[in-house]
């Protein structure tokens, strides 16, 4: 190792009056050279702060030493400090034990004396913990502002469902009639497709109440495949015509612990989302699959402990979604869509429903490719639906 800068007889201590003066500083302070960065001076304070001794630091180049992650090029930050003689900013440095520190870093170039530059005087200070409090505060700031944000669409929510559910019972009223004079068994099938989702829309008005109100409703047994096998149904009606929508459902019901209301609006609103990316033409895939795990499965939100699980898939082959989007699409008031065509939550509202039971969430999305949204929720163990209950398929 080239020591001649260390051993040069150009004197730091003389230069720096004094060195050991600087271990009474509680910023860690280094000297190195111009050229290689090598290190010719290491107080008390920075051995505290690193883990290396003044025998182990002295003769390394600095950057290698520390590891430094920079917020500019290297050769930009040396150009501005032969520029002006110093520099200062924010850097992460690498300790002894291998942690990182973010530390708040302030360069001034040493002349001799004649003026010329000779070396580099480093001083840093820890600011880990200060850097960790403001992410912290920046992170309770923002869901402060996520509950403001659901707090008002909470109220306007509830003037909606009260005037939605006023015209539903007009809705249901005339379904009625048109099921008892339906004339043959197709317009009684159509008839009744009317009182399903008129139905569907009146307990979800409800729960929404409920929700505002804090009065939700206690969980109960309920078949997942019957109720995936009846919302399809209501899409079908309202699927473009060069779309299809294939679905993949057992025969026999997967319960879990929730509300029909509540998986329906789930099923709903990805198909939905799914029949608006594919454009004109395409397929929408559903599946369900139940599954036994035998060890956590980590998810893109959230995660699956070991356990009996039932996951419903939604799949399509539309637009897909980039990194950008895939990291906000469940924010409330986000959306993709043209102003006027979407309110931005759906997906939250699919996001408060699995949570609510205990679900998780897997996303993966292509730009181009298409889109996959993967449901687990925990299925109800040894718990069985009455016949009365029962949904068909």
């Amino acid at each position: 190792m080239d020591t001649s800068f260390v051993e040069s007889p150009t004197s730091f201590r003389d230069l720096l009056w004094g060195p050991p003066v600087l271990d009474f500083t509680h910023d860690a302070v280094c000297v190195r050279s111009l050229d290689g960065g090598q290190i010719a001076y290491w107080n008390l304070a920075a051995e505290m702060l690193y883990g290396w001794t003044r025998g182990e630091a002295v003769g390394r180049r600095s950057h290698a030493l520390f590891d430094t992650v920079f917020p500019a090029p290297l050769d930009r930050i040396e150009a501005e400090l032969m520029y002006s003689g110093c520099w200062e900013g924010e850097l992460v440095h690498s300790r002894k034990d291998g942690s990182r520190v973010t530390v708040a870093s302030r360069w001034s170039l040493l002349y001799d004396a004649s003026w010329r530059p000779i070396a580099v005087l480093e001083a840093h200070s820890d600011v880990t913990g200060r850097r960790c409090a403001e992410t912290e505060r920046a992170r309770l700031e923002e869901r402060l502002r996520q509950a403001e944000k659901m707090e008002a669409i909470g109220r306007f929510a509830s003037g909606i469902a009260h005037d939605f559910n006023n015209v539903l019972h007009g809705i249901l009223a005339y379904g009625e009639m048109l099921l008892e004079d339906a004339p043959d068994a197709k317009r009684r099938r159509y008839a009744q497709n009317v009182l399903t989702a008129a139905g569907r829309g009146h307990e979800l008005a409800e729960q929404i109440l409920g929700y505002i109100r804090n009065l939700r409703r206690k969980p109960e047994p309920t078949d997942v495949c019957g109720t995936v096998a009846e919302t399809l149904e209501l899409l079908r009606g309202s699927a473009p015509a060069e779309v299809t929508l294939a679905s993949s459902v057992p025969d026999t019901a997967i319960v879990v612990m929730g509300s029909d209301t509540q998986l329906h609006q789930v099923v709903m609103n990805l198909c939905t989302n799914s029949l608006q990316a594919m454009g004109a033409k395409g397929t929408v895939r559903v599946a369900i699959e139940p599954m036994d795990l035998r060890e956590e499965r980590a998810l893109s939100h959230g995660s699956a402990l070991p356990g009996p699980w039932v996951c419903v898939r939604v799949e399509d082959d539309g637009c897909g979604m980039d990194e950008v989007t895939l990291e906000r699409i469940f924010e409330p008031g986000f959306t993709t869509k043209a102003s006027g065509r979407g309110t931005g939550l759906g997906l939250s509202l699919v996001r408060a429903i699995v949570a609510d039971l205990g679900g998780a969430i897997d996303v993966r999305s292509v730009p181009g490719e298409g889109s996959a949204f993967s449901i687990y929720l925990p299925t109800a163990d040894g718990r069985q639906l009455s016949p009365t209950t029962t949904q068909a398929h």
